[in-house]
Formats: C-alpha cells, structure tokens, sequence
C-alpha cells in the first residue's frame, strides 16, 4: 500500500514539475520576429530554456511510468496507450529541445560569422523555427493530448479520483487539442491570447491534479496498491 501510493504522490509532483518547467521553456528570444539576432545575444537564457524544456519531457515520461502499474489494473489497454503516447510526447520535447539549441546555434553563426551567408542563414532559420513551432505546439501536444485522454478516460471508470477533475481533464485536453488544430490550420498564431486561453484550463488542472495526488492519492477504496 505504501509504496505505491508514494508513487501516486511522486506522479503528483512530477504533473506540478512538467507544468512549472514548461512555463520556464518559453524561448522569447526565439520566439520573436529578429530571433536570429536575439538568440545570440541571450544565449545563455535559451540554454536555460532548452535545459527546462528537456526536464519537461522527463516529467512527461516519469508520470506515465509511475503511474502505469496501478492504472494497468483498472484497463490494461488504455494504461499502456497513456504510456505508449507519453513515450511519443517526450521524444517530441527533447527532439524540439535540439531544434531549439539548433537555432541558437544559427543565430550565433549569423551574428558572428557569416554575414555573408545571411539570406542563406535566414531561410534555414525559417525552415528550423517552422519545424520546432509545429513540432512543439502542435504534434507534441496532440499526442499528449490523445495519451491524456486515455488517462482520463481510465479515471472516470476507475473513479480513482473525484469525477469533477477527470471531467475537467476531458475538457481541457479537448481545448487544448483544439488550439493545436488551430496553429496546423493557421486559424491562431502561437503564444497569442487566444492560445494562452485555450491552454489555461489545462494548466490549472494539471496543478490542481497534482495537488490532489500528493494530498490524496487514489481512491483507496477502489485500489489497494502496493
């Protein structure tokens, strides 16, 4: 019983830590209109931000990895598909993370070295930035948000936690997944209002998930973990 409700707690401070360590992921520098310019000169603030982002993608995977062998129990088939999508998802992050360090990379030889290659240095700068963009904002979260709903899914016919936050979870992987199709169709820009607005019931829910996992675990009376 006791070890693996500590896992449940731990899978708890793991939902907290990927939130906390996505928010501090947000590259403005690379972010911007001039970021070819702007990477370079703050270097050292986007190394942190790749650094959060690959921390992000641990977090990713350390929850779906703790929290299989219990929810395996209650659905086999829908825990191991949360794990699976999660496996995908960090991949993603980290393969994003070396896109972002790709582009300091070329920011710096822009600056610095080859200003005689800027038209060339430009259009592979696109080329990065449009890749990491989508691959970051859009396909990533689309598999987190498939692996999520298979997790929330697994939790309303569990009943492993009170069914107004498995609820909310559904709702807000679907707006979530929602603005993710709006960046694909160009409908959005990332990082605007609109985003942010579609995002934010997500982020609150993952606190408060997380929250709730370190207070309480799972329902006890429907599991008896070890």
């Amino acid at each position: 019983m006791y070890q693996g409700q500590l896992k449940i707690r731990y899978a708890g401070l793991l939902f907290i830590a990927a939130m906390i360590a996505g928010i501090l992921s947000v590259a403005p520098s690379i972010d911007s209109t001039k970021y070819l310019t702007e990477a370079a000169a703050n270097s050292n603030n986007v190394i942190v931000d790749a650094f959060f982002q690959f921390m992000m993608s641990l977090a990713y995977l350390g929850v779906a990895i703790l929290l299989y062998p219990i929810l395996k129990k209650f659905d086999g088939s829908l825990a191991i598909g949360f794990l699976s999508f999660r496996i995908i998802a960090a991949t993603l992050v980290i393969f994003g993370t070396i896109l972002l360090l790709s582009i300091l990379a070329l920011s710096h030889e822009f600056v610095y070295n080859s200003p005689q290659s800027a038209l060339d240095l430009k259009a592979l700068g696109n080329v990065l930035k449009i890749k990491r963009d989508y691959i970051n904002h859009v396909f990533m979260v689309l598999v987190l948000c498939i692996g999520n709903l298979m997790l929330y899914v697994l939790l309303i016919k569990s009943n492993l936690v009170p069914i107004w936050l498995s609820i909310w979870g559904l709702l807000g992987t679907l707006f979530s997944g929602i603005a993710s199709i709006l960046i694909l169709f160009q409908s959005i820009d990332i990082i605007t209002p609109e985003y942010i607005i579609l995002n934010i019931p997500t982020a609150i829910l993952e606190l408060v998930l997380g929250i709730w996992l370190i207070l309480y675990g799972f329902n006890s009376s429907k599991t008896n973990v070890s």
